[in-house]
């Protein structure tokens, strides 16, 4: 399974907000379009994001798993405004659906730049942390994994 480190506020902003563009600087590989991936809260803050007041309410969790998604496509942005208000001009623009965030967000994550393949031990976090998502999240998180152990 995949996961992909975003910045504070970001992270946040996928998980408890309404964002689902993530800006890139290059496409989704083509292999990853329609993947279940994991969203990382990275160590960094982005000092130049969101004014306070519009992220003081969802928490934030750093060097943690604190959401899973699907990447569903992506598209290079079009236009000044392309994806406004979370598109930013002349990068990718990646598609997230079906993001939930995790009950416990798995804490001492340690991200790395893309996608990232994630270490066994997280993904056993992860399994354990399915138990408290809906069910049809738990699945998809679940026939991910065992996906991944089918092609080991």
């Amino acid at each position: 399974m995949r996961a992909l480190t975003v910045k504070h506020p970001w992270a946040a902003a996928i998980a408890h907000g309404p964002k689902r563009i993530e800006n890139r600087s290059r496409p989704i590989p083509a292999k990853h379009v329609g993947s279940t991936i994991l969203i990382h809260a990275g160590q960094a803050e982005d000092v130049n994001a969101l004014p306070a007041d519009m992220i003081r309410d969802w928490p934030h969790h750093w060097g943690a798993i604190v959401a899973v998604a699907t990447l569903t496509s992506c598209h290079q942005a079009a236009k000044p405004r392309c994806c406004a208000p979370w598109g930013f001009p002349d990068t990718w623009h990646w598609q997230l659906t079906n993001v939930r965030a995790v009950t416990h967000p798995i804490l001492g994550v340690r991200g790395q730049l893309g996608l990232w393949t994630v270490p066994n031990d997280v993904l056993n976090k992860v399994e354990q942390a399915c138990h408290d998502l809906p069910y049809e999240d738990a699945r998809r998180i679940l026939t991910a994994l065992e996906d991944k152990e089918r092609r080991q």
